[in-house]
């Protein structure tokens, strides 16, 4: 099979493998080249893969969604990254991932406060009270 993991920023990992276990929002699952063709939401979690050398290697994943097509398995999430041991994983995921959710918060809260001053004017625009 073949693993390709994709961010809004490129492609993060490319590789053959053996097997990839992912967990959705509807629990883990671990597909094989004969596996059913399957698509799930995740959220932040870490990917397990075996190489096609039989070498267990990981991804951090950051939301998405995890296609199974034919041979051919695609992650495409908001951010991803690559490590060797799962202790290096998870100390991404608490801290970069974290991090990421609170700009998201923020940015969401500043977009809050643009929409509201956007009605603001246009009903001071309905009322007529606009001094352009």
């Amino acid at each position: 099979m073949k693993l390709t993991v994709f961010t809004p920023l490129g492609t993060v990992l490319k590789s053959k493998i053996n097997k990839v276990t992912v967990e959705t929002l509807n629990g883990y699952y671990t597909l094989l080249p004969k596996h059913v063709d399957f698509a799930a939401a995740m959220g932040a979690n870490i990917v397990s893969y075996t190489t096609e050398q039989n070498e267990k290697k990981y991804v951090a994943c950051h939301r998405g969604i995890v296609v199974k097509k034919g041979d051919e398995v695609t992650i495409t999430v908001q951010n991803a990254v690559t490590g060797e041991t799962l202790d290096e994983l998870s100390e991404v995921i608490r801290k970069e991932f974290k991090y990421n959710d609170e700009q998201r918060k923020e940015l969401n809260s500043a977009m809050a406060r643009l929409e509201l001053g956007i009605i603001r004017g246009f009903g001071q625009l309905s009322k007529g009270n606009f001094d352009g």
